[in-house]
Order: structure tokens, then sequence, then C-alpha cells
């Protein structure tokens, strides 16, 4: 699983990055992601629904975790 480290980013940023790193993984590859923008608790799994990428995981405590599956 790749890791995306977005602490101290605030938004658009950690969205930004989000879609750069899914762009170079393979379909059905995992990326965790970890922010401290409270904001991305909204765009992230947002952005996932819209893309068709999985949010496996949503853990609400600062610092805001996610897994993603990127889409086949």
């Amino acid at each position: 699983m790749q890791t995306l480290d977005c602490t101290d980013l605030k938004c658009p940023l950690p969205l930004l990055k989000l879609k750069v790193a899914l762009a170079e993984l393979d379909a059905g590859q995992v990326i965790e992601l970890t922010t401290t923008d409270a904001v991305s608790c909204r765009d992230i799994p947002a952005f996932c629904a819209r893309a068709g990428h999985q949010l496996l995981l949503q853990d609400g405590a600062d610092p805001f975790r996610f897994q993603i599956q990127k889409a086949g």
C-alpha cells in the first residue's frame, strides 16, 4: 500500500496530491492518505464517489486517515 502524507497542507492541496498519486497507481491498488485538513473529510469521499474510486477507510480523528482503492 502506498502512503501519502499531506499533514499541515490546506485545501485543495491534499485532494490535488491524491489525484496525482492515484494517476500513478494501477487499478485496484490502495493508497492511504493522512491529512490534518478537516475539509478533506468532505472532499475526499465526494471525490471518490464522483471518480468511482472505493473509499475503504475514513478515520475521523485528527490526523484524518483515508484508504482509497483506485477504480478499475
